[in-house]
């Protein structure tokens, strides 16, 4: 995936059917969200991004809709979804689109593994995107309002730069725990996460903890 070169087109409701076609023909997606606030039973998805190829899409959901394309990407177990932070972007679409998701990486995940012991702050994407690429993004439009008819041209980019180097984040992350011979944790850290949202969806939350 060219994800540094990648352009990005906005379109409102749902994922495009030819973006739809060519994610299932290359097999691997970079998926992000942005939503009103971070309570995934009372606050709204307002924009999905989604890098495929050379393309992002920045779609714009209305409130209370359900993409029929996202929703189906989101389940096909053909198709990998590389987020940054998986459970929180996987509780709101599960719950708001009634769908388990399948096929799910998380580069957060694989940072924690490979990198164990750092402070919280240290496993955010700007840092991570710093020490394993060399490449600086702002995240100053985190909290910015994504309920707007008309997104600004700097808040596309923001979404964007969201999904634009999770590809090759996700790539190096793999290597380093192949290197560390964890690879196998991540894959079955990444195996569970569709479970572990379902619990989360049904108030059971974390079983491991006493």
């Amino acid at each position: 995936m060219t994800a540094v070169t990648a352009h990005h087109v906005l379109s409102r409701d749902d994922l495009a059917d030819d973006a739809l076609d060519r994610a299932r023909r290359i097999g691997r997606v970079a998926w992000d969200i942005e939503t009103s606030g971070l309570d995934w039973a009372r606050d709204e998805i307002h924009t999905c991004q989604v890098a495929v190829a050379d393309e992002i899409a920045v779609v714009q959901l209305a409130p209370g809709s359900v993409p029929a394309n996202l929703r189906s990407l989101l389940a096909d177990s053909s198709v990998e979804k590389v987020f940054h932070h998986a459970p929180f972007d996987l509780r709101f679409m599960a719950h708001k689109w009634s769908v388990t998701p399948a096929s799910v990486a998380c580069t957060k995940i694989a940072a924690k593994i490979v990198r164990p012991g750092r402070v919280r702050e240290d496993y955010s994407l700007k840092p991570l995107l710093r020490e394993f690429l060399g490449v600086q993004i702002d995240k100053a439009l985190q909290v910015s309002d994504w309920s707007r008819e008309r997104l600004s041209t700097a808040q596309l980019d923001y979404a964007a730069n969201d999904v634009r180097y999770l590809d090759q984040l996700y790539e190096a992350l793999l290597r380093a725990a192949d290197r560390q011979g964890v690879a196998h944790l991540v894959a079955a850290s990444y195996a569970y996460l569709p479970t572990r949202v379902l619990l989360d969806l049904s108030g059971v939350g974390d079983v491991y903890q006493y």
